[in-house]
């Protein structure tokens, strides 16, 4: 059971990154004490080879004016004071013979003639060879059967004798392998602690993540209005929360019109289809040929009507969605709105309307002109289908280096209260209209695949002003999408 709790532990996100950032971390503290350790040990090397050149060269200086009894008192009188820093100081009897220090005078064939150290001097004696005895820093001299070199330093006097002063490294390399323990273990303690800091902190952070994955797989087609708590942290998974909870709210947003929009093109289709069958059956039994036509007439109308609102609430999905393919190019917004406007100006004056168009200089804009042709026509379609006669209707176009706007003002009773602030949704629709509900829709979603945006306003002096604004040519990049 226990192999089975460690594999699974082994096998998490938690485990992995902590191995990871604590063997980095073990990694940089063990060269830290690594380099620590070989600035003690060249530190207390230093040391001693310091106190060796110091002694050699006072005690030469003795053996040059001082006769021999003299500088035999001097090597003991320092032995002495060494001993009584403890500069030396056996811990074990048997480690005595290896903790020595020895003062010695010796002929230029290597003879001792005067000499002040432990019995084990005669054991340290052969391994002084001549390159001991030449002048020079202090030299490591191996001591055979011993644990640990001895330091030595020798000086040239005059009439070729050599002076050397010698030190056990025992001591300080017992120290240096104390501290190397200490540290190991300090090494050990610090990255046990380590891997514990970032297991738990990282098992903490986690554990946050795992609640967003456990609310993401609790979701289902019911429980779209559940929401992660936000928290006051302010990091990265903070703000990963409230992003997270954006993206539920875009999801319910978008979930509950797409049943909007199912119910409400269901509903809609109804009608088209009850009456286009209804013609055709009628036909199927009308016995003259005149009404034979006009009912099959009645039902290809039907069939239009149906086939032009489906088209429209493709299209704007299709443009809301991200999906259309624009085909951008470079034209004279005035000259499209000329266009249009001369366009419907027979159908507008048949119905008792004023169309008007107000463009005082050309506006030129990079974008896909039969979309916002056909935005323009929806938007003087639901002119021409609402607003009562009498009534004017101005088209108008501006702009600047950074914008273009085209906006259709009419003098009417402006929109019902009903539907004022969704105008702009899909099958928004008066009590009284008869149209599909999707023409500002596509003015919208035109104005927004191009960057831009809708606005609907209705003065305080009555009317309704909708104004389609996108970038300007100046503004917008020459390439096709």
């Amino acid at each position: 059971m226990f192999s089975r709790f460690s594999a699974a532990i082994r096998h998490t996100a938690a485990w992995r990154l902590s191995a990871v950032a604590t063997a980095v971390f073990a990694l940089g503290t063990a060269a830290v004490f690594v380099a620590a350790y070989l600035m003690l040990a060249s530190g207390i090397r230093q040391r001693g080879d310091n106190w060796l050149d110091a002694e050699t060269a006072s005690l030469a200086e003795l053996a040059a004016t001082a006769p021999r009894e003299t500088l035999m008192q001097e090597f003991a009188r320092e032995d002495h004071e060494l001993t009584n820093r403890s500069l030396s100081v056996p811990l074990e009897p048997e480690d005595a013979k290896e903790s020595v220090v020895f003062f010695a005078l010796l002929d230029r064939r290597g003879t001792p003639l005067l000499v002040h150290a432990p019995p084990a001097w005669l054991e340290i004696l052969p391994a002084l060879d001549t390159r001991h005895l030449r002048p020079g820093p202090p030299r490591s001299v191996a001591v055979p059967g011993w644990e640990y070199p001895m330091r030595v330093a020798s000086r040239a006097l005059t009439g070729g004798d050599v002076l050397l002063v010698g030190e056990s490294l025992r001591g300080d390399q017992q120290m240096l392998d104390e501290t190397t323990q200490n540290l190991a273990w300090m090494w050990a303690g610090v990255t046990v602690c380590g891997f514990a800091v970032s297991w738990f902190g990282i098992r903490r952070v986690l554990a946050r993540v795992n609640t967003i994955t456990e609310v993401a797989a609790a979701i289902g087609p019911d429980q779209l209005g559940r929401r992660l708590p936000e928290e006051k942290h302010g990091d990265e998974i903070a703000r990963l929360v409230a992003t997270f909870n954006v993206m539920l709210d875009r999801i319910e947003t978008s979930i509950t019109q797409m049943r909007a929009i199912g119910d409400s093109v269901a509903h809609d289709l109804r009608s088209p289809v009850t009456a286009i069958r209804g013609s055709l059956e009628m036909a199927l039994t009308s016995p003259e040929n005149g009404e034979l036509r006009d009912r099959v007439a009645s039902a290809l109308e039907g069939l239009d009507q149906l086939t032009a609102m489906l088209d429209a609430s493709l299209d704007a999905t299709e443009v809301e969605a991200g999906a259309l393919r624009l085909r951008r190019e470079l034209f004279d917004l005035r000259v499209l709105a000329e266009d249009v406007v001369e366009l419907y100006l027979p159908a507008a004056q048949e119905r008792g309307l004023a169309l008007t168009l107000r463009a005082p200089a050309p506006v030129e804009v990079r974008a896909d002109e039969g979309l916002l042709r056909r935005a323009l026509t929806n938007l003087l379609d639901n002119a021409l289908a609402h607003l009562p006669s009498g009534c004017t209707v101005q088209v108008s176009v501006h702009g600047d280096a950074r914008r273009a706007a085209i906006a259709v003002k009419d003098d009417g009773p402006g929109f019902p209260p009903e539907i004022r602030d969704r105008a702009f949704d899909r099958f928004a629709r008066g009590r009284k209209s008869e149209g599909t509900g999707l023409g500002l829709a596509l003015v919208r979603a035109a104005a927004l695949v191009h960057g831009g945006t809708v606005t609907l306003g209705q003065p305080a002096g009555g009317g309704t002003v909708i104004e389609i604004e996108v970038p300007a040519a100046a503004s917008t990049a020459p390439t096709s999408s």
